[in-house]
């Protein structure tokens, strides 16, 4: 691939490392999609665990459910007391608590995109093998 073959959308050329193996023929690219299967279905498996019920057999799963529903957002001072500092150290637990549960449902999210994104690209991986290689085995 030269400079003249990666334009972007504004028709300009796209910047590229010339030393980046590949982009000018001379090593065949290869992706193994078997091996991005695997780990997609392995990532995959683990997602459950931030999708689930709040709670299973008394106990607390990880899962976002079990985050909003801990209540960590909703600290206060009949958690830590009525005097000064302990009303003080509520609202920054609160706090806390709202960081938490705000970052671990972005977390879930964005989890739960890279093993779609994953999949996808393994599809897409496949036909680029057979298109550069002639290998269709996936």
């Amino acid at each position: 691939m030269t400079h003249k073959d990666a334009m972007g959308d504004d028709g300009g050329a796209l910047p590229l490392d010339p030393k980046w193996p590949g982009l000018d023929g001379d090593v065949p690219l290869y992706y193994n999609v078997a091996t991005i299967r695997t780990i997609a279905g392995e990532l995959k498996e683990y997602l459950g665990g931030t999708e689930g019920a709040a709670f299973a057999e008394g106990y607390t799963t990880g899962s976002v459910k079990s985050i909003e529903q801990s209540g960590l957002e909703k600290i206060g001072s009949g958690q830590l007391g009525e005097w000064t500092d302990a009303k003080l150290l509520a609202g920054t637990a609160a706090r806390g608590g709202k960081a938490l549960l705000d970052a671990y449902r972005r977390f879930a999210e964005v989890y739960e995109t890279v093993v779609l994104v994953m999949e996808a690209h393994a599809d897409e991986y496949a036909k680029t093998n057979h298109a550069n290689e002639g290998d269709r085995s996936a």
